[in-house]
């Protein structure tokens, strides 16, 4: 009776556990699954660095440039190879057997000669060839840095886009949800004003149409609000389904960039210009590769085996090439002069860059103060439509042009804050200083 109750008790305390196991599976699971990320623009753009695959690509090419700069220097270096073999060769026929037809020697083995030979070369002067080599490498190394720099802004920029287009789309989104609600209230009040007989039922169905129409803006705004929110989950490199809670700051800062000092940082950090920099720094050494080829070129080697050693020292010069090194010149030149016209055209394509972000968020700035002023006119003409209204001096129709009027003002609010804060972003960029 014991052994049963005690079989019993163990069962029960067992269930108890389990189920307390799974409770608190469960309730782990929910809470990850639900919890949101709360992140500011900051944290996005880390996010976004520590995951964006082109990135990491662009990360990949520097330490192949690197590894190229490491590889041009090992050709001034001494090189040394060790040789180790075996060498079996066949018997010498006998020229008075093979006269008489005998080839049986033809497949007997000699003794077997063992191979060892150790070997070392070195460049002692190259015409200088080999430095202008070197000194391409290290631009190359140079010329994916300023990549690398590029790619990070090009995504610092496409988070902070992503990120304000969220708040954008979340700021529309709130002015349709409070139209639908407005419309909603002044639905009440009217269907309470058609029983007094105050109003039309024809005022009731455009009050009804019009109540549809917000409902339709709204669906709009959630959709998106939702494609934004994919969009920035995208270029973080996370899930799409991940719920974020962005920190709201879509705000009016005025900017202390100037269009004058943005030129000169623009000419001073723009990684674009740096390259032209490095590409012409590559193209001029192409031309000294070209003319070194026209002087000595020393080199010294030797060699040591199991016959014995040897070394030593070889000059050669080209004495006629049919002009192959002359064409060789001649391109590097071409190419030098085309590095030139690259650098004028890059530096307008760069000054218009600055300027139109310039003038862009300078027109944002205006519009700013504008549907501010929108606003508070706006939301005090609504309040005495609707004030007029109940009191039966003012017509339905009234009313809702002064709430479309209202949230019109609301969304031109919410659209110029986003462009100033985009073109700020991008006036930022384009000076290359946006990290």
């Amino acid at each position: 009776m014991r052994l049963k109750k005690s079989h019993f008790l163990g069962r029960v305390i067992f269930s108890l556990l389990l189920g307390l196991i799974f409770s608190l599976v469960n309730h782990i699971v929910i809470f990850t699954v639900s919890s949101p990320m709360n992140l500011n623009l900051e944290e996005s753009i880390q996010i976004a660095l520590e995951n964006n695959i082109g990135y990491k690509i662009t990360e990949s090419t520097v330490g192949v440039s690197q590894a190229q700069v490491k590889e041009a220097e090992g050709a001034k270096k001494l090189n040394m190879k060790l040789q180790g073999g075996y060498l079996q060769m066949s018997e010498t026929l006998d020229e008075e057997d093979m006269e008489a037809g005998d080839y049986s020697d033809l497949f007997a083995l000699a003794p077997g000669v063992p191979i060892i030979a150790i070997s070392a070369r070195r460049i002692i002067y190259s015409g200088g060839k080999l430095e202008s080599l070197i000194d391409q490498a290290e631009a190359n190394k140079q010329i994916s840095l300023n990549d690398l720099e590029k790619e990070k802004q090009a995504i610092i920029y496409k988070v902070t886009e992503a990120y304000y287009q969220v708040l954008q789309t979340e700021g529309i989104k709130k002015v349709s949800a409070q139209a639908v609600k407005q419309m909603q209230a002044h639905l009440e009040s009217s269907e309470a004003l058609l029983k007094e007989g105050m109003i039309a039922p024809i005022d009731l169905n455009r009050i009804k149409s019009q109540l549809s129409n917000l409902e339709h803006n709204l669906i709009k705004a959630e959709n998106g609000y939702e494609l934004t929110m994919y969009n920035i989950n995208s270029i973080m490199g996370i899930d799409l389904n991940t719920e974020l809670v962005l920190e709201n700051n879509l705000s009016y800062e005025p900017c202390e960039i100037n269009l004058e000092d943005a030129l000169i940082q623009a000419g001073e950090n723009r990684s674009e210009i740096m390259n032209i920099a490095q590409q012409r720094r590559i193209m001029e050494e192409m031309v000294d590769v070209a003319k070194s080829n026209r002087k000595p070129q020393v080199i010294f080697s030797a060699e040591s085996g199991i016959a014995g050693w040897q070394a030593m020292i070889v000059a050669e010069y080209s004495l006629f090439d049919g002009g192959v090194n002359k064409a060789k010149i001649e391109q590097a030149e071409i190419k030098l002069t085309q590095v030139d016209q690259s650098e004028k055209q890059m530096r307008q394509f760069i000054e218009f860059e600055v300027r139109s972000a310039y003038l862009n968020m300078k027109e944002a700035e205006k519009l700013i103060k504008i549907a501010e002023e929108g606003i508070k006119n706006s939301q005090e003409s609504f309040r005495i439509a609707q004030a007029k209204y109940n009191e039966g001096i003012a017509t339905n129709t009234e009313v809702i042009d002064a709430q479309s009027t209202l949230i019109e003002a609301e969304t031109n609010y919410l659209n110029a804050l986003y462009d100033y804060n985009i073109n700020r972003a991008g006036l930022v960029k384009a000076t290359g200083t946006f990290n």
